[in-house]
């Protein structure tokens, strides 16, 4: 009697990939064609399992020298979640033209037992034979990707050095013709004003209100397909380029220097040389912020959403170094200061508040659990928070940088709060480490997981610059109460508690719960009542605290040190501020962004 043997199921994701959109809106393109034959030959592989999943990996105008994809992103988080056993690719060029890419997603696959095969090359993965072909098929793409680009990049300095421009949209200002480059006289117009007002005010961002408060916008243009493109208000990064584009006065910009160029220039140039004098006097002196060993620079967001910058300024002979929200047209429509935070004290709380964390075995085993881990594999990785630790504080602060930028995907930073997403993924790196080097993050590896961990410390990170921290407001008659004489003498009590604490400190707390005529407990929680919010204080004394709020419920709930928890824990609104930017600042007094 014979046993049937069945092959056990293979999943197959075909992967296409396609460098440009040309064609792309056609029923039958490239991505089309590499589907049908990948799929045909996964058919004729039934006999081995293979079946096709239905998920479609399609890159179209997506150059294949990196991996930042999103067809094969998606594709590398379904292979981490086990969804599947075979990746199929028309050709191995289609996945990869990069060596160095290739050997991490190699690596990927060997972890998972995932097996390559690409059809019109007839390998896989699954032997030495068809590993050793393909890295010598995957060394001739890479080869041929580095001929294409100094072909293009040949092709680029020879027409630059004809005076041509090559490619691209035209520079505000000009029209794109048959016969080259043509001035649009509107937004020619434009150009000369702002070359003229920065020769007067000297600086971009007065130039920028001249601009703004004259409405102009740019022209609307026609991409070669119709596309409509412009008709927008001119914002802060074009007059920026403007000023130090060499196009207005009849050159082209090339790798080290500039070339005579076909166009008409737009302002003479005695004009240009005086605003590249300015320009020049304009630019920051060192030191400026890339020699420094601040961290968080390029990872930092304000909780409105704007990006925060590390500014540099010089005051009475010393370096004042700040976190600076950019001050983003729409916040500024909105009459939102830009937040403000010590550089050096934002990274003190942020490095500790990581430290802290992988110290903290329940909250990093939750964090590990994003990344499907359970059981033994779990409990080994939790058991390595304290000496990633202790390594992550005795890592010099020329390193920080770079392992920052790695482990923690954002920090956002509020006014109560500082928010810091983990990228799990290199967390497990991190905590695996085991070399001498300084760690670094692997973004080639990003894509295979998106699993994140959010972790919370309340802290008043924020400078308060021009609003107050505390909200007491003086009492008046439409506001006062009837104070609650228990409550009032409970918050008295728990004053004095605190100064029992201060004036004996060679007792233990048993005694000064004695000295104080209550039991050890009820002295504990007196003394944490000293940590309410001075609004809150302030309501108990002047009798408008929520009914709700009895010496019953304030002494016995655990209060906690967060004010803006204590107020929702207890009933209060969340206090408005006294001070009204509006009435603090106009239109031309605003803060802006350095020059």
């Amino acid at each position: 009697m014979s046993i049937e043997t069945i092959a056990p199921l293979k999943r197959c994701a075909i992967y296409t990939r396609k460098s440009t959109n040309h064609r792309l809106e056609h029923d039958v393109n490239s991505l089309v064609t590499q589907r049908e034959i990948s799929s045909a030959y996964i058919t004729s592989q039934q006999y081995k399992g293979w079946v096709e999943l239905p998920n479609r990996y399609d890159d179209g105008g997506h150059s294949g020298s990196g991996m930042d994809r999103p067809a094969l992103s998606q594709l590398m988080q379904d292979i981490e979640a086990g969804e599947v056993d075979v990746v199929v690719v028309y050709k191995i060029d289609r996945l990869t033209r990069s060596l160095a890419d290739f050997v991490r997603m190699i690596e990927i696959f060997d972890r998972r037992n995932i097996a390559l095969v690409s059809i019109s090359q007839a390998f896989d993965t699954s032997d030495s034979m068809g590993r050793m072909i393909l890295n010598v098929l995957l060394t001739f793409s890479q080869f041929e990707r580095e001929l294409i680009a100094e072909r293009v990049r040949d092709s680029i300095r020879t027409r630059k050095r004809h005076g041509k421009m090559h490619g691209g949209l035209p520079p505000f200002g000009y029209i794109a013709t048959p016969d080259g480059l043509k001035i649009d006289e509107p937004e020619a117009e434009i150009v000369r004003f702002i070359f003229d007002e920065f020769l007067q005010t000297r600086r971009y961002t007065k130039v920028m209100t001249a601009v703004r408060e004259r409405g102009y916008c740019s022209s609307v243009k026609y991409s070669p397909r119709g596309k409509p493109r412009g008709g927008n208000p001119i914002n802060p990064s074009t007059v920026y380029a403007i000023v130090q584009n060499p196009m207005y006065v009849g050159e082209i910009r090339g790798h080290d220097t500039t070339y005579p160029g076909e166009h008409e220039p737009l302002i003479s140039r005695e004009t240009w040389d005086e605003a590249q004098i300015i320009c020049h006097e304009r630019k920051k002196r060192k030191p400026n912020n890339r020699d420094t060993d601040h961290f968080l620079a390029g990872l930092l967001w304000d909780d409105l959403g704007r990006h925060m910058r590390l500014d540099l300024k010089r005051k009475h002979g010393k370096y004042y170094k700040t976190y600076v929200s950019s001050n983003a047209i729409w916040s500024q429509k909105l009459f939102l200061r830009q937040y403000r935070s010590s550089a050096d004290q934002l990274d003190e709380v942020v490095l500790a508040a990581v430290a802290a964390l992988l110290c903290d075995r329940i909250k990093l085993r939750k964090a590990l659990k994003g990344l499907g881990l359970f059981g033994e594999n779990l409990e080994t990785l939790a058991s390595k928070g304290p000496a990633a630790s202790d390594r992550l504080m005795a890592t010099s602060k020329s390193h920080l940088q770079n392992l920052f930028k790695a482990i923690v995907h954002r920090v956002e930073l509020g006014e109560d709060q500082v928010s810091i997403e983990f990228r799990m993924l290199e967390v497990r790196r991190y905590l695996e480490w085991k070399s001498e080097m300084s760690f670094r993050g692997r973004p080639s590896n990003w894509s295979c997981s998106d699993a994140r961990y959010d972790h919370v410390v309340a802290v008043r990170a924020v400078t308060a610059e021009r609003w107050p921290s505390l909200h007491i407001n003086p009492r008046t008659e439409s506001c006062k109460g009837s104070p609650d004489k228990k409550l009032v003498d409970l918050v008295r009590s728990a004053r004095k508690a605190q100064r029992l604490v201060e004036e004996n400190r060679e007792l233990d707390l048993d005694a000064l719960a004695k000295m104080h005529g209550c039991r050890t407990a009820q002295f504990a929680r007196l003394i944490r009542l000293n940590y309410l919010a001075p609004d809150i204080v302030t309501a108990v004394f002047d009798g408008t605290q929520p009914s709700g709020l009895t010496r019953k419920v304030l002494l016995n709930s655990n209060v906690p040190t967060d004010w803006v928890l204590q107020r929702k824990l207890y009933g209060f609104q969340a206090p408005k501020r006294k001070i009204d930017p509006r009435n603090l600042f106009g239109r031309g007094m605003w803060p802006s962004a350095a020059g």
